[in-house]
Formats: C-alpha cells, structure tokens, sequence
C-alpha cells in the first residue's frame, strides 16, 4: 500500500547528507547574520546622530552608507538560499514583505495623526503644555 500523495510526488527529493548541509550552513548564516545585526545597532544609531548633526546637502549620508552596507551584507549572507532547492520561485515571490508592513502601519498613524479626533487631543496636549511650561517660567522668575 502507497501512502504517497500527489503533493509529495511534486516534492523534490532531497538527500540527507544535502539536508545536513544546509542545516549546518543555516545555523552559520543565522550566527553570522545575528553578528551583524549585533554590529548595525549601535552602528546605525550613531550613524543617525552623525547624519542629524550635519545639515545641509549631505545630511543623512553617515545613515544611508551604514544602511546601504546592511543591504549588501544580507545579500552576501544570503540567509534562506536553501529554500530555492525545495520552493518553487511562485511561492518564493509571495512572502510578505516587512517594508509593506511598515509602510501600511506608517500610513495609518498619519491618518490617525491628522485626523480630526486625534487633532482635537493635540491642541488640548499643546495647551496642557504650555500652560506648565508658563508655571515653570514664572517659578523660576
């Protein structure tokens, strides 16, 4: 009796000493992109206080050279190069993408921010403000 199904005969077979392998390369890759990300933290918040500290035409530089950095070491690492043994490139391309994440999010706190209702508590947040901020001037007087 074949306990087989159509799905599994559309699978790729792979050996063990290559699943070994790649498992093996995986963990490494997943060390060394762990380093790196470990290395860009602080690297890329320094690079922000660099950039914001030089205004003008250059701003942003020291960021953008640290992050265009991190994009080309990703692609060396190359994190999920074993999924192409066994994805077909369809269900490659629809994995969802964390910069559409953002960019959706983004959009919706502008919405909200702009809004009437949130712009209503800004003014009353703006107003309780400046009010202490006039407390504190006249206590220091």
């Amino acid at each position: 009796m074949d306990n087989t199904s159509d799905s599994d005969d559309a699978q790729i077979e792979i050996s063990k000493s290559t699943l070994v392998r790649d498992a093996l390369v995986f963990q490494l890759k997943l060390l060394i992109d762990g380093l790196r990300d470990l290395v860009l933290i602080p690297v890329s918040l320094i690079g922000t206080v660099v950039s914001l500290m030089n205004p003008g035409k250059n701003a942003g530089t020291a960021f953008y050279d640290i992050v265009a950095v991190g994009r080309e070491t990703e692609q060396q690492i190359n994190l999920f190069e074993a999924a192409d043994r066994v994805l077909p490139e369809a269900e490659q391309s629809q994995s969802s993408d964390l910069d559409n994440l953002v960019r959706d999010v983004e959009g919706y706190v502008r919405r909200e921010f702009e809004s009437e209702r949130f712009s209503a508590a800004r003014e009353r947040l703006e107003k309780a403000l400046a009010s202490l901020d006039g407390r504190k001037h006249k206590s220091d007087a």
